[in-house]
């Protein structure tokens, strides 16, 4: 076999820098819903770029290391490999113009380093330098992905067996208290507990971010989440749908803001928000599937409760919004 057939037989820089993504996302049992709720990017945009579909931008790179605490170093490595790998594109999507901002890494250590060439796809290697003609790689050097993969697959074992005592634990209490509701007429199983379930808005669950937020109500007014870092303690505390797009209404309790967020939405679609004031925020989806607006404060005057967000399709002049008594003019 040639030296360029083993060559093309490597796996390239965006093949390697998936499967680093995917190693580094399975050591920290984050699932890609949670990696949505600690980032910028939807659950869409993370399978993406960990199934290797598409590149994520350098933004994307620096937010997956903070949520995960792995280290963005060697993943900002193997993404310029593959920009330069693929002549020069930048990394599709580029970052929209409200998304300049870097969020910090984190401080954790980073998983494994990879192996050298030659190592099998599917792993986390780093690939050559695009172009190299040196010797054959050494094949001594493959272990070292296998044993990332055992410790990865142990500890997604682990947790899943974690995962089946407490569904089984959360399942049996359920269980009860529906069987006790049945006999004693309690009121917690009745139909006004579970109307205000579905419309009582969920609670913040704040999280430690790598570095407090540097607004707050009024100061975040039109200011870029991201850039704030208001996104790190953020819940979605309303939702509703649009022929299959996602329209989110996102609180940040460390910034006392809220703003708007849409994914699996199309080019041309909107978000608007509006508060109790008046003030209102919009942004529109010019690349990719999501785009998210700028702040609004929430104050005692302007309560996130208050906050009217809408979803907007124009090619086909349809609009949802949240409360759905309160349509935009």
């Amino acid at each position: 076999m040639t030296d360029s057939h083993r060559r093309n037989e490597q796996p390239s820089a965006r093949a390697a820098l998936a499967a680093e993504m995917r190693c580094t996302k399975d050591q920290s049992g984050l699932s890609y819903g949670k990696l949505a709720e600690k980032t910028h990017y939807s659950r869409s945009s993370w399978e993406r770029f960990l199934n290797g579909k598409q590149l994520p931008t350098a933004v994307a790179v620096q937010q997956f290391a903070a949520a995960t605490g792995g280290d963005a170093e060697p993943l900002l490595e193997l993404l310029e490999r593959a920009v330069s790998e693929e002549g020069g594109r930048a990394a599709a999507p580029p970052a929209a113009p409200d998304e300049e901002a870097r969020p910090g890494t984190g401080t954790a250590p980073a998983p494994a380093p990879a192996p050298a060439p030659g190592a099998r796809p599917g792993a986390a290697p780093a690939p050559a330098p695009a172009g190299g003609t040196g010797p054959d790689p050494a094949p001594a050097a493959a272990p070292a992905p296998v044993a990332v993969r055992r410790r990865s697959t142990a500890r997604s074992g682990a947790l899943a067996k974690a995962a089946l005592v407490v569904a089984g634990a959360v399942l049996g209490s359920l269980g009860t208290t529906l069987v006790t509701g049945a006999f004693a007429g309690s009121p917690a199983t009745g139909p006004e507990a579970r109307t205000a379930a579905a419309t009582a808005p969920a609670a913040p669950t704040p999280t430690v971010a790598p570095r407090p937020p540097s607004c707050r109500a009024d100061s975040c007014w039109r200011r870029e989440p991201q850039a704030a870092d208001c996104q790190w303690d953020a819940t979605t505390i309303r939702q509703t749908f649009l022929r299959g797009m996602n329209i989110q209404l996102r609180y940040s309790a460390a910034c006392a803001a809220v703003w708007g967020r849409i994914e699996n939405g199309t080019v041309g679609d909107s978000v608007v928000i509006k508060d109790a004031g008046g003030r209102e925020e919009s942004a529109e989806i010019r690349m990719d599937r999501d785009t998210y607006t700028r702040m609004l404060a929430v104050t005692a005057d302007a309560p996130y409760d208050k906050v009217t967000i809408c979803g907007v399709i124009p090619r086909f002049q349809e609009t949802e919004c949240s409360p759905t008594a309160s349509v935009l003019p």
